[in-house]
């Protein structure tokens, strides 16, 4: 049976983003289970038709949705004409699958070579957010550092979400003065991951990769008071990231 812990994968997207319209639209067709209309879309909207026709040829242009012929029309006084367009959400293919396949090759390699897998991973990570982050003005606040960092974790594709009100407490808490253990701090959940089956196969490696990363953003940021500890596959559909000071 498939592991129910953890995120799911990161799905691909368009190479720009979408607005906020567009995506909620490209949502509904999605939600259609089949061919829609600009008319159906209009009535599910209430969006004036010029404005649903320019948000589906954009989708179109992205490679999101496609337009296919629908039934032709019935015959009559007054029926003619070529069958209405219908448009059909398309799963994108994905970009980012070769490189996926490829961080698993090379987190294989570095569990099976490094003296110290998951050092080696850290550092990685640490590498990783220099060269994303680069030279960067250090925010006002912690919440600010940890704000941008969790938007960075975001825009790379792991899902950042808040957890439920009744469900803030980080699980398996260390003991105050025990490893681990941090102050003020706040979990959020991360429900995809961009690398989940590298992950998967090897989380020590992996896993690691992305703690590091975390922990040298905050640092880039201005606040190395700031630490961080992932949970792997910590409740069904998320990682849990914890951000604290040490």
């Amino acid at each position: 049976m498939e592991n129910s812990l953890g995120p799911r994968p990161t799905s691909p997207g368009p190479a720009t983003p979408l607005s906020g319209a567009r995506a909620a639209l490209l949502d509904l067709i999605r939600a259609q289970g089949g061919p829609c209309t600009v008319e159906d879309l209009v009535r599910a909207t209430g969006q004036h038709p010029n404005t649903v026709r320019e948000h589906l040829e954009a989708l179109v242009g992205a490679g999101l949705a496609a337009v296919v012929d629908g039934p032709a029309p019935k015959q009559g006084p007054g029926r003619r004409g070529r069958p209405a367009k219908h448009y059909l959400a398309l799963e994108p293919e994905s970009r980012t699958e070769g490189y996926a396949g490829l961080a698993g090759v090379l987190a294989a390699e570095l569990a099976r070579l490094a003296p110290d897998p998951v050092a080696a991973g850290e550092d990685a990570g640490r590498r990783w957010a220099r060269r994303s982050l680069g030279p960067a003005p250090a925010p006002a606040s912690a919440s600010d550092a940890r704000r941008r960092v969790l938007a960075e974790l975001d825009d790379l594709g792991f899902g950042v979400e808040p957890r439920p009100e009744q469900a803030r407490e980080p699980v398996r808490e260390a003991a105050p003065g025990q490893a681990g253990a941090l102050d003020e701090s706040e979990t959020v959940r991360l429900v995809s991951c961009p690398l989940l089956a590298a992950a998967r196969d090897e989380p020590g490696v992996v896993c690691a990769v992305h703690a590091g990363l975390v922990d040298e953003s905050l640092r880039l940021l201005g606040h190395p008071d700031l630490a961080s500890r992932l949970e792997p596959f910590a409740e069904p559909g998320a990682c849990l990231l914890t951000i604290g000071r040490r």
